[in-house]
């Protein structure tokens, strides 16, 4: 049996299968959908590309030494140094000796300053001398670093072979007195450790220049 359900107009029934329906007139159609004319594409233009930042130079610090040997520990006292310096493009290493593992560091750095005690008798000021990759370190690179000790030469020699370029290198020596187990800095060492940051500072400064020179105000005359 199909339900019966009352309406207010029983008149307006269709069906007895059909619903009531309201006597409310049925909404108009709605008006067709006319798309808008798309817009005329701009051409597409290339992007200026931005002037390229000059890459500024770094520096790398190598102190080596045996900090447990006392005057021996003048170049990791330097490094530690200019690493509590914490400029930017500066990068100081502490080492106890030099390695071939090094070479990974070298190879990013515009310029290196090795720093080692300096055993010499009667030197007392640091003496700064550049480091060369010369043919015969180059030719014998390799035997220092299979016995895993290196010079600075050697190093040098090493980049360059194995990345085809090598910073610019110096070795910074300090003159000690003595090299005690568990002994303190002498008063050469002391010295000599003072004497080795100014050259460093020098350094620093004289090639660490502002990428970009300020242009001095215009004045104008009277």
């Amino acid at each position: 049996m199909i339900p019966y359900f009352p309406c207010p107009n029983p008149h307006k029934i269709l069906n007895p299968t059909t619903y009531c329906q309201s006597e409310a007139p049925h909404p108009s159609p709605p008006h067709p959908f006319t798309p808008s004319p798309p817009h005329p594409l701009t051409p597409f233009t290339a992007m200026t590309p931005a002037p390229p930042v000059p890459h500024p130079c770094t520096f790398l610090i190598i102190g080596y030494g045996n900090s447990l040997r006392g005057d021996d520990g003048v170049g990791p006292q330097v490094a530690q140094t200019v690493s509590d310096w914490r400029l930017p493009s500066v990068k100081a290493l502490s080492v106890p000796q030099l390695l071939p593992e090094l070479v990974v560091e070298m190879r990013a750095a515009d310029y290196v300053i090795f720093v080692d005690a300096w055993g010499k008798c009667g030197a007392s000021t640091p003496y700064l001398e550049p480091v060369v990759a010369t043919p015969a370190a180059l030719a014998h690179g390799t035997i220092p670093a299979l016995n895993h000790v290196c010079d600075p030469a050697v190093l040098v020699a090493l980049t360059q072979r194995l990345y085809g370029h090598h910073p610019q290198a110096w070795l910074l020596q300090i003159p000690t007195e003595r090299c005690d187990l568990g002994g303190a800095f002498s008063k050469t060492a002391k010295h000599g450790v003072d004497s080795a940051l100014r050259i460093i500072e020098q350094f620093l400064t004289t090639y660490l220049r502002p990428v970009f020179t300020p242009l001095a105000p215009c004045t104008k005359s009277a």
